[in-house]
């Protein structure tokens, strides 16, 4: 059975490459080497042969301390079911590599282990000193370390991840107890929920916990400073406009840009999302743009009132689901986001060394699908979307930077970027975009990330209208080799309350366009009410402008001056706060002027010569009388 860590694993990402190394959560073997009487197991019936050897109860404690320390504790009671069979040494492999302090007490007596170490992996194995033989007999052991593997501090959050116990015959019972500091923040999830919890300690047993990790995420957000660096090139012979992708906002992401430089001419969003800052280019000109950011990250997922189109269904050369492969009915049997993770996290299997063989192309889905035994992240994430779309749940692809804590993995980011793709769906009962990982659900063997996802995961570009763009911070590289993603926990930040001035721009048919400029770097969405007077309709609407960008809106005036223009005052309410520009209303053009004289001069002759008319026709009328 494939083991795992606590390391996180990602995509190494040479501007279109990637590469992954993929965090392992350990599980748990324990090996007991056995004597057996051979003369007696000849008179054995088979159904005494089909039983297990030992009933064998585990006790196993965590207890972290403030520093994320870990002290470790197994309790281990093994009963003999069997007289003839005895245990001469037991064995303990686990995927952590920074442990320390193993001790181990055989009936309370030290017991020297042999330890062995290799990459990502620590084997602890020992002899008995007590000989229990017996049917019945119980024999008790304890094996204690201390770890840093598996309680990771994020900024202010503390992730725990506690290895699950690999089936096996011989275990009757099993309890987890974790002991955390009393100075944690209150759990954003626990999973599966404990038994008891008494204060600070949390008690788990029986089969929630039979072959299944244990996951605890300590806090509701965290917050992350970065650096980004984008290398631009024009190598036209003519001026251009570019653009860059920048951090977008999600459902679980809050990004406030502290600074851009050089500031972009505009920035606008496009239907997924993102963030897309342009620049003109001369010909054969360079240019470095540095952006320095806060990312908040919130556990739980922000709804939207905004619905998906219907283009995030559709098919295309990626997500390819009107292949043949996908017409099989167990794949036409999966209707729901949880039963496609599933699908795809334990059809698929990661190959550690595929980007070493091979330089790394975008694969479609189904050749993912067909391929599975051979899989990157992009694999995981192209077939869950193929698959989502094709079963009517909206879904796209995620592009982003993975934080990991294990220094086993730092080297691989110390000259390059390295980036990871998971795929996000829209639950319609939540209205919310719900992201998820199948890739380290498979990597790590049974830590679930559809009902939760870590705060490790920021998002740099959405694909969802195009597969392949925009591009994310990473991939601008102008053919350099360097490092241009830098993000590191922090304490919490108070992001800027939006702030905006307006500016009259001009009057057109009947509406004045105003024109407000986002000065801050946060997002704003929400409402915008325009107060109503002698001139223009009141205003009441929701209004998107993206961090230090403008939006235009239209206040339809009330009646047009005949005569000669006016001049107003304009009064918006945005944010809480009280905001007015100047404007003009003009008079009637001169056009409708002229027509208007030309119109009343037509009257007025119309008007006296019927009046002369009528009036002769009196006279003449008197006349003949």
């Amino acid at each position: 059975m494939k083991k795992a860590s606590l390391v996180k694993l990602y995509i190494i990402r040479h501007c279109e490459s990637r590469a992954r190394a993929v965090p392992i959560y350990p599980t748990i073997k324990f090996v007991g080497s056995l004597v057996i009487a051979f003369g007696l197991i000849l008179i054995f019936p088979k159904q005494a042969l089909a039983l297990a050897k030992f009933n064998t109860n585990y006790q196993i404690y965590y207890q972290v301390e403030d520093t994320g320390k870990t002290h470790v504790k197994f309790v281990i009671n093994q009963k003999n079911n069997l007289s003839v069979v005895y245990a001469t040494n037991f064995g303990l492999s686990i995927n952590e590599t920074k442990i320390e302090n193993i001790r181990v007490l055989d009936e309370g007596t030290p017991v020297t282990a042999n330890v062995i170490k290799s990459l990502n992996q620590t084997s602890i194995s020992f002899p008995f000193i007590s000989k229990v033989v017996g049917k019945d007999k119980n024999h008790t052991f304890t094996i204690e370390y201390n770890t840093t593997d598996i309680t990771t501090k994020t900024g202010n959050t503390w992730q725990i991840d506690i290895p699950r116990l690999e089936p096996d015959e011989n275990v009757a019972e099993q309890t987890v107890i974790l002991t955390v500091p009393s100075r944690f923040s209150a759990p954003a999830y626990i999973d599966p929920k404990p038994d008891i919890v008494n204060g600070n300690v949390y008690y788990f047993s029986g089969q929630k916990i039979s072959n299944k990790s244990i996951s605890a995420i300590f806090g509701k957000t965290q917050f992350y400073k970065g650096n980004l660096s984008y290398h631009l090139v024009n190598n036209e012979t003519a001026s251009i406009q570019t653009e860059i992708a920048l951090p977008p906002n999600t459902s679980y992401q809050t990004v406030y840009f502290q600074n851009i430089v050089p500031k972009p001419e505009e920035i606008v969003g496009d239907r997924d999302g993102n963030f897309l800052a342009k620049y003109t280019l001369s010909p054969g000109e360079k240019k470095d743009i540095i952006v320095n950011l806060v990312v908040k990250l919130d556990f739980t997922p922000k709804p939207t009132n905004i619905q998906p189109s219907d283009s995030l269904l559709a098919k295309n050369s990626v997500w390819n689901y009107d292949n043949g492969v996908f017409a099989t009915t167990e794949l036409r049997n999966l209707k729901s986001p949880k039963s496609i993770y599933d699908f795809v996290s334990d059809k698929l299997k990661y190959d550690y060394e595929k980007l070493n063989r091979e330089r790394p192309t975008r694969s479609p889905a189904a050749e993912s699908l067909i391929n599975n035994q051979s899989a990157i992240c992009t694999d995981f994430t192209n077939v869950f979307v193929a698959l989502a779309r094709k079963s009517g749940v909206p879904a796209r692809e995620l592009e982003g930077f993975a934080i990991s804590e294990n220094p086993d993995l730092k080297p691989l980011s110390l000259t390059q970027d390295v980036l990871h793709a998971w795929p996000e769906y829209f639950d319609k009962t939540k209205s919310s975009w719900i992201q998820i990982d199948p890739t380290w659900a498979n990597t790590t063997r049974g830590i679930d990330y559809f009902n939760k996802l870590d705060f490790n995961h920021i998002v740099l570009a959405i694909h969802g209208e195009n597969p392949e763009y925009p591009i994310p911070a990473g991939g601008y590289k102008n053919g350099q080799r360097s490092k241009d993603i830098y993000f590191e926990p922090t304490e919490s930040i108070n992001f800027p309350s939006p702030d905006f001035s307006l500016q009259f721009l001009k009057q057109e048919n009947n509406n004045l366009l105003i024109q407000i400029q986002n000065n801050s770097g946060v997002l704003y969405y929400g409402n915008l009410t325009g107060e109503e007077n002698e001139y223009i309709e009141k205003t009441n609407t929701w209004i998107n402008i993206l961090p230090f960008s403008k939006e235009v809106i239209r206040l339809q005036i009330k009646k047009q001056p005949f005569a000669r223009g006016v001049t107003s005052q304009a009064i918006i309410h945005l944010n809480g706060n009280r905001y007015e520009t100047g404007f003009s209303i003009g008079a009637a053009s001169s056009k409708a002027l002229i027509y208007s004289g030309i119109g009343g001069f037509l009257a007025i002759v119309t008007f006296s010569a019927r009046y002369l008319y009528f009036r002769r026709q009196k006279q003449k009328t008197t006349l003949y009388r």
